[in-house]
């Protein structure tokens, strides 16, 4: 199969890698340099995006915005100049649903076909074949896109028919990582404060509830001294833009992924556009006055007398009710949007925004278990005393405070003894899911 690729970026260039064993292969980007990369190892070089068309049957973009896609597509020699009824467009970029059926339906009038198949995966994952791609598409465009799009991967996973799809459930994912990270790198920064070491930390982390992709992935890099991730901040910032703006649309209250965008926009303003992800580990340690991963003075060690023996237990308990918030939230959106529990399910439950507690609560919605005793009375017990504890010794910790906040508005209108699943009543979509 004839294969063009344009962005050549970080993920996409490894995307673009895949199709050179197996398929003939043309790329064309901005980038002199990425273009040379994929020359140098077979791929033939269109002059424009046009020709590029014209030489493929499939053509894939990854590109930073929609509005980059579409002017890739109908700009001056862009690919619309190029392609010819049958062709299929497919967008990997993290892109906006709405902006990308805009572009789908007006190729539909020249016979041009268009499906999003949005990636969870890092650069890294992706020449191991172990990428997950968000595909939504109309079966008769799937069904002719799945070779290509098995040259990527064979983690398949349906979104639905409707264009955008993809890119929604890839919205809801970011979000739910981004809540998650920022959480947990609050709440890191205030246990470095009250003593206790990093070690300490994740250990208690690293099981149970408080599990997610953040103590699978980051907290075993921040003990080694690695980085966790090359992803660009700006772009983590858009994609939790773009998760807002779908709550708001879809009239849904999101208001850990807000203090995420607050967070992300504070790091982005601090370090200018070349600002990457990781760096937000030393800027909520520096909001905190402290230190995740280095040497903390004693003098910058406030005890304050807390019990050392119970503390990361709180702090076990902060994580959990973090992503429980944070999933439910999400989880909201992506349904008052119009994603399928079932897929949204199957999806997150493997990529980077999953936690213990967003599979927890996919199995109550879905299958109808509870969780046993855990009660929403235990849950902001944890959350007082840790939030308690950080304004004292002037550690910042918004979203478990927002988190607080959810909970302890949960008692105030449903009464105390309720189970931690029935904090879905305050979200109505999962609510009307449950029921």
């Amino acid at each position: 199969m004839n294969i063009g690729y344009i962005g050549l970026g970080a993920l996409g260039g490894q995307l673009a890698r895949r199709f050179l064993q197996g398929h003939q292969l043309t790329v064309w980007d901005i980038n002199a340099s990425a273009v040379r990369e994929l020359a140098d190892l077979g791929a033939s070089v269109a002059p424009t995006a046009a020709e590029l068309a014209k030489r493929s049957d499939v053509v894939f973009l990854c590109l930073p915005r929609s509005a980059d896609v579409k002017n890739a597509v109908f700009a001056p020699d862009g690919l619309a100049a190029g392609l010819t009824p049958g062709k299929i467009v497919v967008d990997q970029t993290s892109g906006v649903p709405e902006e990308t059926r805009e572009i789908a339906a007006a190729l539909s009038k020249s016979g041009v076909l268009m499906m999003d198949a949005a990636v969870s995966a890092s650069p890294q994952v992706v020449p191991t074949g172990n990428a997950n791609l968000m595909v939504s598409a109309p079966d008769e465009v799937l069904d002719r896109a799945e070779p290509a799009l098995r040259a990527i991967t064979d983690k398949i996973f349906r979104c639905g028919a409707r264009v955008g799809d993809g890119q929604a459930m890839k919205t809801v994912n970011n979000a739910m990582n981004a809540g998650n990270r920022l959480g947990m790198l609050e709440v890191l920064a205030f246990g470095r404060k009250t003593g206790l070491t990093l070690q300490t930390i994740v250990s208690r982390l690293s099981d149970g509830e408080a599990q997610c992709q953040i103590t699978d992935r980051m907290l075993p890099a921040l003990l080694q001294g690695k980085a966790s991730t090359d992803f660009a901040l700006s772009l983590m910032l858009k994609d939790i833009c773009q998760a807002l703006s779908l709550g708001m649309k879809h009239h849904t209250p999101m208001p850990i992924t807000g203090i995420a965008q607050g967070l992300l926009q504070i790091g982005g303003n601090l370090r200018g556009p070349q600002a990457r992800l990781e760096d937000m580990v030393n800027i909520i340690a520096s909001m905190a006055g402290s230190s995740i991963t280095g040497d903390l003075p004693e003098s910058a060690v406030l005890h304050q007398g807390n019990d050392e023996a119970s503390l990361p237990e709180t702090l076990a308990g902060v994580v959990a009710s973090q992503c429980r918030a944070v999933s439910y939230e999400c989880i909201s959106a992506g349904l008052s949007y119009g994603l399928r529990l079932e897929d949204m399910a199957q999806v997150l439950h493997g990529s980077s925004g999953w936690s213990a507690a967003s599979r927890s609560i996919f199995r109550e919605l879905i299958e109808g278990e509870r969780p046993g005793k855990s009660s929403i009375d235990e849950a902001t017990a944890h959350l007082q005393a840790a939030c308690s504890l950080a304004s004292r010794i002037g550690a910042p910790m918004m979203i478990a405070n927002e988190t607080r906040s959810i909970f302890e508005r949960m008692r105030g209108q449903f009464g105390h003894g309720k189970r931690i699943d029935e904090l879905s009543l305050l979200f109505p979509a999962t609510a009307r899911t449950a029921t």
